[in-house]
């Protein structure tokens, strides 16, 4: 028993010096170069995480945004529109549009809503495509640093004009 044990420690001992010679050995003038590395690493990740995190802030903007325009449309294609409620009408589908993005906390100016045709200009005829386009413009958080300031936001939605409140299907 006794020569067993002798035998496996002279051989861990051997396995031991073999992985300690095989093992690089750093100077001592390379001792704080890791620290160094990782952190560079850990900056560059960072750097992807936050430009990932921002951009997809972005995307979700893009996704009130044509909520909004659809919500404008939507309400533009049904309510009836005559010769003395066309300004109502036109600042009855930019407010929707402004709610609906509020709802997703996105800031829409009226001026970042185009309508066409412009009800203020003259009513559709039923079966007309009508258009509302919403345009913003998204402020990056993380691209001030790489030179972008802002990202352009667009979403368009086309409808079919009926002019009345009432569903297609009769009900």
């Amino acid at each position: 028993m006794d020569l067993l044990a002798l035998l496996m420690t002279g051989f861990r001992s051997i396995q031991a010096r073999s992985l300690r010679n095989a093992l690089p050995r750093v100077p001592h003038e390379e001792r704080g170069s890791s620290i160094i590395e990782f952190g560079l690493v850990i900056l560059i990740l960072m750097s992807l995480v936050v430009g990932a995190v921002d951009l997809g802030y972005a995307y979700q903007h893009y996704g009130v945004v044509l909520n909004a325009s659809r919500e404008g449309a939507r309400l533009y294609s049904r309510l009836p529109c005559t010769g003395g409620n066309r300004l109502a009408l036109r600042n009855a589908v930019i407010d929707a549009v402004i709610v609906e993005a509020g709802s997703g906390r996105v800031n829409v100016r009226d001026q970042d809503v185009l309508i066409s045709p412009d009800p203020a200009s003259g009513c559709p005829t039923e079966g007309m495509p009508v258009d509302v386009q919403l345009r913003i413009r998204y402020n990056s958080q993380f691209g001030e640093l790489i030179g972008i300031d802002s990202i352009p936001i667009s979403a368009s939605t086309s409808m079919m004009y009926y002019g009345t409140d009432v569903s297609q299907s009769g009900s």
